[in-house]
């Protein structure tokens, strides 16, 4: 018999209904075991008998928390917030709760992150690189800690792991179509790291492009820069110095393409007559400033939720590697359209 004043247990559920603990507790994790019929009343008795669920006793018997941890290079950036918004959709259907952890972009942070979530013994992790990661060994202890691990939107050059990433490439290639189209001849591309693997990928889609329509690559006009404002503008800044000035630019995300913006503005150049840019972004605000920005979408919060649903299989004991890439979607406005 319960005492009045004392949380409700699965015992007292059970005794109340008459059935064993085990079925209360395969009920109250919706086990398809357990009838449809009898999850709804297991269900019912508890909010009547106001059941909280005991993380802390669940955890001791799992090893492991209900929580799924998230590090991030750029916490405040739309792309990312909007990622985490993905993935706490998914964790929350799941009865999973979410931990973000921001690296700002620095190797020692991310792994500071890492080794805190493990010591927390998190069920799993959602991770998108820094771009000073080049030693991946924290996520192989991980893995080897019986912590499975997801890469998003930047993934490592490992098989062995699961990711969810942009079409990266194809996309790329077909922002420099585009540009072409519009009569750029000398297209320049705005990079970050080229260490980062994205970076590589969508470089490759722009050197395909120029090779179809049999124009040359220029290795002047591959700038490289940190993934901040201060390193962006500068290389843009760098490229509009070059005697052959580009008359098109690809930015390879949010930070790179509103430095590009706001420095060919600042030399007095105008959008698309001078210079036609498109870039990486699912910033709404695109469409807000002027002129509006082209960009490419990677529909951001999709690749949230098919990561933490990829995590939540490795955690139910599906260990199969999955790389899954998502299509991107191109918004044509007026900084890039000249036609």
């Amino acid at each position: 018999m319960k005492d009045e004043g004392r949380p409700a247990k699965l015992k007292d559920i059970a005794e109340r209904l008459g059935i064993s603990v085990a079925t209360v507790s395969r009920a109250l994790q919706a086990n398809p075991a357990i009838s449809r019929q009898t999850r709804e009343l297991v269900m019912q008795t508890a909010r009547d008998m106001n059941y909280t669920k005991n993380i802390i006793a669940d955890s001791l018997r799992s090893g492991s928390l209900p929580v799924i941890g998230v590090i991030v290079p750029h916490g405040v950036t739309h792309f990312y917030s909007s990622v985490l918004d993905g993935i706490e959709h998914i964790a929350a259907s799941a009865g999973y709760a979410v931990v973000n952890m921001n690296s700002h972009e620095r190797y020692v942070e991310e792994y500071a992150n890492v080794r805190n979530l493990a010591n927390l013994h998190v069920a799993g992790i959602i991770a998108s690189v820094t771009q000073e990661t080049a030693d991946f060994s924290h996520f192989g202890s991980l893995m080897a800690g019986g912590i499975p691990v997801v890469f998003v939107a930047r993934d490592i050059p490992m098989q062995t792991y699961s990711s969810v990433t942009a079409d990266g490439a194809e996309a790329a290639r077909r922002a420099t179509h585009h540009l072409i189209k519009q009569g750029c001849r000398r297209i320049a591309i705005l990079c970050g790291p080229s260490r980062l693997k994205m970076v590589a990928d969508r470089k490759h889609g722009y050197i395909e492009a120029l090779r179809e329509y049999g124009l040359p690559l220029r290795p002047c006009y591959v700038a490289y820069s940190d993934i901040d404002s201060v390193s962006a503008v500068d290389a843009t800044d760098t490229l509009l110095d070059l005697n052959e000035c580009p008359d098109g630019i690809i930015a390879l995300n949010d930070t790179l393409l509103f430095s590009a913006m706001k420095t060919i503005k600042r030399r007095g150049l105008s959008m698309p007559s001078d210079i036609a840019l498109i870039g990486f972004s699912d910033a709404e605000y695109a469409a807000d400033v002027c002129p509006t920005l082209s960009t490419i979408e990677d529909r951001s919060r999709l690749m949230g939720e098919s990561a933490a649903q990829i995590l939540l299989n490795h955690i139910r004991g599906d260990m199969t590697p999955v790389r899954k890439v998502i299509s991107t979607v191109q918004r044509i406005r007026q900084s890039s359209r000249r036609k």
